[in-house]
């Protein structure tokens, strides 16, 4: 962290990727909204939901591909100007089918970020920092929900639901601006690595071990990320909270996991000695006792704070799955490997909303949603068990 020019770009990156957040979690806040106005189910909500999450899944091995070709910040800039408009489109539509293809379009721009910028610091810091560099840049993950639920629940309590996705669009649009003026793919007279080729791609394919992250990281946003969507709608429904106050909350609540997330990273790269897989298995098993419980559990004190303790335990690793890309494959697959990890985490996402929202139609019950995250953990847990670093 020496390096000025790297920590600018490391700062730069971090706000204009908090400011993507805002356009992606900003449908969450205001799906009760949705759902009265329109005579959504929470079937069809789910859909909604999932639809982002599943062309974000798409297109991620495709752009960290393209950000390893044509370099990191022509690709991150050009999915904030799409996610941007798709956003101003959503404010404008008032039917299910045009909102599913423009949450479709959104999921795409939104998808063009995450592996281009893992390929951006792996080019401005070594190897060894790389855990703490993207321990860093995974603040943005773990409190951009807060954010966009608590601006969304915000806009659309005292502006209307519309404001929630005009506003965002906004700020992204002007964190693009300060990105492609502020941020160079490499440093000055650094040699180019090598160049990105089919070969080098089927080998990353091969990659068994970077396959097992992926399967792991999907079952960390699969169990996490699909109770975070449905939270604000679980509080209003269930608990009776006005809109601002459950979108609040559903924000606030996963915020211990960013502290953790330093945590993690300690134990891992100091008390472990880079042994990522042990704090990986941790993370994820842990929680699992506790969303057992959680269907038992009446008091609606008890229940947050348990869920608050559960996130805390999930993103204690939060950033050391994008940190094995610069371990496990060359600098040339690294955006590559990083949107493969990235995709699978979104279509655990996906699936998790979609089960959850399908669930709770059927059980006319909330409770089937912590069992769903609890399988879901389990399977992560199985799947880093082979990963040695």
């Amino acid at each position: 962290m020496s390096n000025r020019d790297a920590a600018k770009i490391l700062l730069v990156s971090s706000i204009h990727y908090e400011a993507y957040y805002l356009c992606r979690f900003n449908l969450a806040p205001v799906l009760p909204l949705l759902i009265a106005g329109f005579g959504f189910s929470h079937s069809e909500a789910g859909v909604l939901t999932s639809m982002l999450f599943i062309s974000y899944a798409l297109i991620l091995l495709p752009a960290g591909v393209l950000g390893d070709i044509i370099g990191p910040r022509a690709v991150i800039t050009l999915g904030a100007v799409i996610s941007a408009v798709m956003n101003i489109l959503f404010s404008q539509s008032t039917s299910f089918i045009p909102m599913l293809a423009i949450q479709f379009a959104n999921g795409l721009g939104q998808g063009m970020a995450w592996g281009p910028l893992t390929r951006l610091m792996a080019n401005w810091y070594p190897r060894e920092k790389m855990g703490f560099i993207m321990s860093l840049l995974s603040i943005p993950p773990s409190l951009g929900p807060t954010m966009a639920y608590i601006l969304s629940g915000y806009l659309a309590s005292f502006y209307g639901w519309k404001m929630a996705f005009q506003v965002p669009s906004m700020i992204l649009i002007a964190t693009s601006l300060i990105f492609m003026l502020l941020v160079k793919d490499r440093p000055s007279g650094s040699p180019p690595s090598r160049e990105w080729s089919r070969t080098s791609f089927l080998e990353l394919l091969k990659n068994h071990k970077i396959w097992r992250v992926a399967v792991s990281y999907l079952a960390l946003w699969g169990a996490t990320r699909s109770l975070s969507v449905w939270m604000p709608t679980f509080l209003v429904e269930r608990a009776g909270m006005s809109l601002m106050v459950a979108s609040t909350i559903g924000g606030v609540i996963s915020l211990p996991g960013i502290p953790s997330m330093f945590v993690g990273t300690w134990l891992s790269d100091v008390r472990l000695r880079g042994r990522k897989s042990i704090v990986i298995l941790f993370s994820l098993a842990a929680p699992i006792p506790i969303l057992l419980l959680l269907p038992l559990i009446q008091g609606q004190s008890l229940l947050l704070c348990l869920l608050a303790i559960s996130f805390a335990l999930f993103y204690m690793a939060g950033g050391l799955y994008f940190a094995y890309p610069s371990v496990l494959v060359a600098k040339e697959q690294v955006g590559a490997a990083s949107g493969l990890i990235d995709a699978l985490g979104y279509v655990g996402n996906s699936l998790g909303i979609l089960v959850m929202g399908i669930a709770v139609d059927l059980f006319h019950s909330y409770s089937p949603m912590f069992l769903v995250s609890a399988a879901i953990a389990f399977v992560g847990a199985v799947a880093i068990l082979k990963v040695k670093p």
